[in-house]
């Protein structure tokens, strides 16, 4: 359990560092779509900026409206 805490504290730091570098900006450029992995879980770039990612289940983000998959 203090190892999976320990991750998630990890890639919430590195999710920080990220952000706050395109903030000065300096734009990270990562290989294959922006994923920085681990067995604890993953950053990913998203609309609001990187944001850590456990490797546990959630549920789907709503579609939203105007979105067409008729």
């Amino acid at each position: 359990m203090a190892r999976e805490t320990e991750s998630a504290h990890l890639l919430s730091a590195l999710a920080d560092a990220l952000n706050a570098c395109e903030r000065g900006g300096l734009k990270p450029k990562l290989r294959h779509g922006g994923v920085i992995e681990t067995k604890g879980g993953f950053v990913v770039r998203a609309e609001v900026g990187w944001v850590p990612r456990t490797l546990a289940y959630t549920e789907f983000i709503q579609a939203t409206e105007g979105d067409d998959d008729d």
